[in-house]
């Protein structure tokens, strides 16, 4: 009897522990969801210039010890350290809005046209405490370490509730386990906030955590030659950055941190290369060594600094650099677009184009001196800007005319403004030089640049 009870025990302890592992989406939702945490990016100097506009961007991160460590991706957190740009950019010819990390090298770019916010931002760490969409707290929290290699991590820690009071609550954590155990073909969870829908920070608030399921695809080094990246077909959207990935273990192996660009396969960062992330915290450190954080095999990549905000410009500062770049750029284009018109011809006739039989006047119908006729026609001159073969490569026309004074100096007339085909290599108006006199007539591009000048003697008519 003794004999047979044992050989059961043993059958029921063989079962249960020699049991197949197994990725168990139920047991993580249920267990890990309140570790499991959005963070939004926002910038309190925004919302006092308008409810709204302090709102820049969100991710996903997870919770790793009681007292509020949690880990993300770099790329989430990077406004609150380096700062952000709320900037305006031309593309084609239409300008569009975007807001990016700052960097002196964003100011200078040419697409840039104006600067219209710099600041940092503060991650609010969103914590649901229940399964219903209201069921959550919102916390300030502060980066404490960044990845300054290659590799995509970060560490925060809840500071305090919104009103800034100290947080001593307990949090609940996921369960860490090791990135360079996942064998391709096993089986992963990806879970965090991918972003449905775009808007405030109000709506943003509303996404409810997701979980996508892939395999472990393989491995790719081409990203990341060093420390390198798990490749997965598990879901992978923008707001899923910095979220957990569990393996069959039902463990976080790895955080959500890019989706391919040509094949749509996920990128996946080993958790294990939070080990130098949050070494800068030796107490943190201590703490998820012995929850399970384990040394990466690859790491030679891996730096980190301290996740303390970085001075940048302010918005009349970035927009003195991206001025003083653009009359720069102009007056390059400038220098350029006048060796082009150079050999760009003015000159004044009687007829216009179509009255020409849709030819440019020949060289004995241009004139320099004309005499006032009556009527309607008194003054009634055409004028032509011949650039032929090249193109005028202008929309718009602009003309000054300046009068010869009896002291004289030049002295403005009459300005005029003519729409035209760029990709023409002429163009021509009437204009009336009603007045007996000496004129000038300069026309410049869209941009400022001479294109061309003569000048016209209108003679009294003595008849």
């Amino acid at each position: 009897m003794i004999r047979r009870s044992l050989v059961y025990l043993l059958l029921v302890f063989c079962f249960f522990s020699c049991k197949e592992k197994g990725l168990d989406t139920k047991l993580i939702a249920s267990k890990y969801y309140q570790g499991v945490v959005k963070i939004l990016l926002m910038d309190p100097e925004g919302e006092k210039i308008e409810p709204g506009k302090g709102y820049l961007g969100r991710g996903s991160g997870f919770i790793v010890t009681e007292d509020g460590y949690l880990f993300t991706n770099k790329h989430v957190v990077e406004m609150c350290v380096k700062g952000y740009v709320d900037y305006n950019y031309l593309e084609d010819t239409e300008e569009l809005n975007s807001v990016a990390v700052y960097s002196e090298d964003l100011l200078i770019n040419p697409a840039l046209t104006k600067v219209n916010r710099t600041g940092h931002s503060i991650p609010i760490v969103q914590v649901y405490n229940g399964t219903g969409e209201n069921d959550y707290k919102l916390y300030i929290a502060e980066v404490v370490s960044i990845g300054s290699g290659s590799y995509d991590g970060a560490m925060l820690k809840i500071v305090s509730d919104l009103e800034g009071k100290p947080v001593r609550k307990k949090f609940k954590t996921v369960p860490l386990g090791n990135s360079d155990d996942v064998a391709q073909g096993e089986n992963l969870c990806v879970y965090g906030y991918p972003a449905q829908f775009g808007g405030s920070a109000a709506l943003m608030l509303k996404d409810l955590s997701t979980i996508s399921l892939g395999i472990m695809s393989g491995y790719d080094y081409v990203f990341n030659e060093d420390y390198g990246y798990l490749k997965t077909d598990a879901e992978i959207h923008p707001g899923n950055s910095g979220g957990p990935v569990f393996s069959e273990e039902n463990k976080v192996i790895g955080i959500a941190t890019a989706k391919g660009r040509t094949t749509g396969i996920g990128l996946v960062g080993g958790v294990n290369g939070m080990y130098y992330i949050s070494a800068i915290d030796s107490k943190a450190h201590t703490s998820l060594v012995e929850k399970g954080l384990t040394l990466p095999q690859r790491s030679t990549s891996i730096n980190s600094t301290k996740g303390d905000k970085l001075p940048i410009k302010n918005t009349v500062q970035a927009n003195a650099v991206v001025k003083a770049r653009m009359d720069k750029e102009l007056a390059l284009l400038k220098e350029q677009m006048a060796k082009y018109y150079k050999p760009a011809k003015l000159f004044f006739a009687l007829k216009s184009y179509p009255e020409n039989n849709n030819k440019l006047p020949s060289l004995s119908e241009r004139y320099t001196t004309l005499v006032h006729g009556t009527g309607a026609k008194r003054g009634n001159v055409w004028v032509y800007i011949d650039h032929s073969p090249n193109q005028l490569k202008t929309e718009k026309l602009l003309i000054l005319v300046d009068k010869l004074s009896f002291t004289g100096v030049y002295k403005k007339y009459k300005d005029h403004s003519l729409t035209v085909n760029s990709n023409s290599s002429a163009a021509y108006f009437d204009f009336n030089f009603y007045d007996v006199g000496t004129y000038r007539v300069k026309i410049f591009s869209e941009e400022g640049v001479l294109m061309a000048t003569n000048t016209l003697q209108m003679k009294p008519n003595r008849s």
